[in-house]
């Protein structure tokens, strides 16, 4: 029998599959790390990744077995909490372990604290939902399978203003993902003929008492109701589910209801919300709706079923976020099977990773990324909240324009 060699520098461990005729198959298992938020901010996108993640393993190590391709693959999931301190510690122990492939992180600012990491280690880092403009990097080893802030930012922009809105006081974060929605957003609304935008500093990703922040959002819806009328001001929060607190303080206030709310995809779907009957009474108050990235009907064969097991898994309906991850973990198995294992060279690993996708269309349909490495195509599905026999869930508003 041929001697099995452990080949560390890839992550990988070769192992003896079951036997078939009296004759042993060998093939390599590559490790995929991927980093999510499993029990902090935004665990609703975090939870249905790791189960997409885990369906995609299962399915593409039958498919594999099937065709005799000698890879199989398993992940290391690192639960990060949207902490950037955490992402870098993962980061380092996945390097550390020899993973060059690495699912995630979900949010901006914990690419942006591990992208060097990711680059000096020839590691291929894919996350489904940072949209950060300010990660937009030709040729580094960061890529996005989501669309970005300034696609999502000029859809909601549209839409908002196609509503009669003239005035937009905009709030976010002081992140780098919700930073760049607020920016997105406000660049878009400002572009839109006789408009104003009131741009509120972003609060720190630490506060729990919002008053002050509330309190500067009544100034200004009051200032721009003035102008334009109170119909046609709007307020854009661009937040994760600390939009709960937001709500919940907002909540009963008149002149915080007396304008429409919307929001960014950071906040969109939340299982947080529904468990607050005061802040879901102001989401309905205001018909605040968010963004998700929209699955192409064409896909439908492919997403339904896959929602479908991911909600049974852990739960939690996945949004079109969770599914990118299982679409990531697909085209990741195709570039390895295309390679023959994980080429050395970081430019070799992205060129191929670049091509597999380009070639490959999954449950979110054909993706196309641009010179940066980001998803350039898509639209977005609204959506907003609704209480039907008491109980309060997330509706389906409307499409994009």
């Amino acid at each position: 029998m041929k001697k099995l060699i452990a080949i560390l520098s890839l992550g990988v461990v070769v192992l003896v599959a079951g036997c078939k005729k009296g004759e042993e198959q060998n093939f390599t298992t590559v490790n995929v790390g991927a980093m999510l938020s499993l029990t902090g901010n935004w665990s609703t996108l975090g939870v249905p990744s790791k189960a997409a993640i885990e369906i995609a393993v299962e399915e593409i190590n039958a498919d594999f077995e099937a065709r005799n391709v000698p890879f199989r693959f398993s992940t290391t999931v690192y639960d990060t909490k949207l902490d950037t301190s955490l992402a870098k510690t993962y980061m380092n122990d996945a390097l550390n372990a020899g993973m060059r492939l690495i699912i995630g992180p979900q949010s901006s600012s914990e690419v942006g604290a591990i992208k060097s990491i990711a680059d000096g280690g020839k590691m291929l880092v894919v996350s489904q939902g940072s949209t950060a403009s300010s990660l937009a990097i030709a040729n580094d080893n960061i890529y996005r399978y989501c669309p970005g802030d300034i696609i999502e930012g000029s859809a909601i922009a549209s839409s908002i203003y196609d509503e009669g809105k003239k005035g937009l006081v905009v709030v976010a974060r002081d992140d780098a993902g919700n930073i760049g929605l607020q920016n997105s957003v406000k660049n878009a609304f400002t572009a839109k003929a006789g408009t104003t935008v009131e741009y509120l500093t972003p609060y720190a990703t630490t506060t729990t008492d919002y008053s002050t922040l509330l309190n500067d959002i009544k100034a200004r819806i009051t200032a721009l109701s003035t102008t334009y009328g109170n119909k046609a001001v709007g307020v854009y929060l661009a937040s994760f589910d600390e939009a709960v607190d937001v709500f919940n303080q907002a909540n009963g206030d008149s002149i915080l209801q007396s304008v429409n709310w919307y929001g960014g995809d950071g906040f969109i779907k939340s299982s947080a919300i529904l468990s607050s009957n005061a802040a879901c009474d102001f989401a309905m108050a205001t018909s605040y709706y968010a963004p998700e990235f929209g699955l192409p009907i064409s896909a439908q064969s492919k997403w339904q079923p896959l929602t479908a097991a991911i909600l049974s898994r852990c739960g939690q309906q996945p949004d079109a976020y969770a599914i990118a991850a299982y679409d990531v973990m697909w085209v990741l198995a195709r570039t390895v099977e295309a390679n023959d294992g994980i080429p050395e060279y970081a430019a070799n690993l992205r060129n191929s990773f670049v091509a597999q996708t380009a070639q490959f269309s999954g449950a979110t349909g054909s993706i196309t990324l641009n010179a940066n490495g980001d998803r350039s195509n898509g639209s977005f599905d609204y959506w907003g909240l609704q209480k039907v026999n008491g109980v309060y869930s997330w509706k389906f508003v409307k499409k994009s324009l």
